[in-house]
């Protein structure tokens, strides 16, 4: 099994998964994800040649990398000044 993050949906029904691991992207039919997938979710997938055959919601890698952005994004909102100058 691999992992792959869900980066987003397109414009025609399909979400694109990259998995990195093997530097690769891949486009699925929305219908085939977990109910309530949606873009930052992370998953164990198995592929077979081109394709993911199965998904697996990763609840654990998910929920740590949302809480990495939160702390990252407090880090950054906690800073005093900025070395840029505002108009």
């Amino acid at each position: 099994m691999y992992s792959a993050y869900l980066d987003r949906f397109t414009d025609n029904d399909k979400a694109l998964l990259l998995v990195e691991k093997l530097q690769k992207e891949f486009h699925v039919d929305i219908n085939t994800l977990p109910i309530d997938s949606k873009a930052g979710t992370w998953f164990l997938v198995e592929i077979q040649g081109d394709e993911i055959t199965s998904f697996q919601v990763d609840e654990g890698k998910t929920a740590e990398m949302e809480q990495e952005v939160d702390d990252r994004m407090q880090r950054l909102k906690s800073k005093k000044s900025s070395r840029f100058k505002r108009n």
